[in-house]
């Protein structure tokens, strides 16, 4: 999770020289590159979660199943949606 805050922090310090690049030379949208430093909080794996009964699966925060009340077992990771 370290590694996300400093690729944040360098991808935050290129975007913020670049937009102050196109706003000196007047150019539009020099803002548009500010969410770059966002992308590395996108990528990151998530847990799957699965119900023993009935196979439902999510990598959201439930802990038990919505259908039957089953404690949700953890199944492995997978890749942000």
């Amino acid at each position: 999770m370290k590694r996300h805050y400093l690729l944040s922090l360098i991808l935050l310090a290129a975007s913020l020289a670049f937009s102050f690049l196109m706003w000196l030379l007047h150019l539009p949208f020099f803002f548009v590159v500010l969410f770059i430093p966002l992308i590395p909080f996108f990528m990151r794996e998530r847990t799957v979660r699965r119900c023993p009964v009935c196979g439902w699966e999510t990598t959201g925060s439930e802990r038990f199943c919505p259908f039957d009340a089953t404690p949700l077992t953890t199944t492995g990771s997978g890749k942000s949606q």
